[in-house]
């Protein structure tokens, strides 16, 4: 009898790895020469990283310095055996993220996570004469919890709606409370402690009708993950 197939999502900043990607650029870059401010009630993000990588390539930050900063980033501890864990047990793995295809895919490769993952969901972004743009993700209107780039719910949608025996999610932000919502009740979603979706969930989970629906089992370790979805399977050091 072959076993049902299963799902496993995950954020990529502060969630895969302990830091935010476009923040090490951004940091990178003010170690050369300033990059422009954000002004966030005036600006979405995705344009905004589309100035700060012109402002790059104008200030003579070439490929190999956003690369080498962004393959410098450390997983988050036990993230690393989590996702061959799961490529183990034949997973479809999600990367959802509010980063880019060159960032994402360059750290996975720098990892050898590449074949762990099945699809990477994000913004895309390309190299031209050495300049990184940047293209969104989606153009939505109908989800008002998310900016128009990213709503992870309606990028979710063609996955959630297969047979999955078992379905996980792993975030941090404010942006992956959206996808919590949706989550079918066989769901187990795991936000990290003390980050933003922690606290909206624990806010949603205290309130006469909690839109969580699903499991919650928070996590500082990825090893907490590892252990919930195969016990003892996969020890941790």
């Amino acid at each position: 009898m072959t076993a049902e197939p299963c799902l496993a999502v995950f954020d990529f900043d502060r969630t895969i790895v302990n830091d935010d990607s476009d923040a090490t650029i951004i940091n990178r870059l003010r170690e050369k020469t300033p990059p422009p401010e954000w002004e966030g009630g005036d600006q979405d993000w995705t344009p905004y990283m589309s100035d700060v990588f012109q402002h790059a390539y104008s200030a003579g930050f070439h490929p190999a310095d956003i690369l080498d900063s962004i393959a410098s980033m450390r997983p988050n501890p036990g993230m690393l055996e989590l996702l061959r864990a799961l490529a183990t047990e034949r997973w479809d793995v999600l990367v959802l993220t509010d980063a880019n295809s060159v960032f994402v895919n360059h750290w996975l490769k720098t990892y050898g996570l590449q074949e762990a993952v099945t699809e990477v969901i994000t913004n895309r972004a390309f190299w031209r004469n050495e300049r990184l743009y940047i293209e969104p993700c989606m153009r939505q209107t109908t989800c008002a919890r998310c900016p128009s780039n990213l709503c992870k719910s309606l990028a979710l949608a063609r996955w959630t709606q297969r047979q999955y025996g078992r379905v996980a999610y792993a975030g941090d932000g404010r942006n992956d409370f959206c996808p919590a919502t949706s989550l079918p009740p066989n769901a187990t979603v795991f936000p990290r402690k003390g980050y933003p979706m922690d606290d909206l969930i624990k806010k949603t989970l205290s309130s006469p009708a909690p839109l969580v629906r699903c499991k919650v089992v928070p996590w500082e370790h990825a090893s907490t993950i590892l252990e919930e979805l195969f016990p003892g399977k996969y020890p941790v050091s």
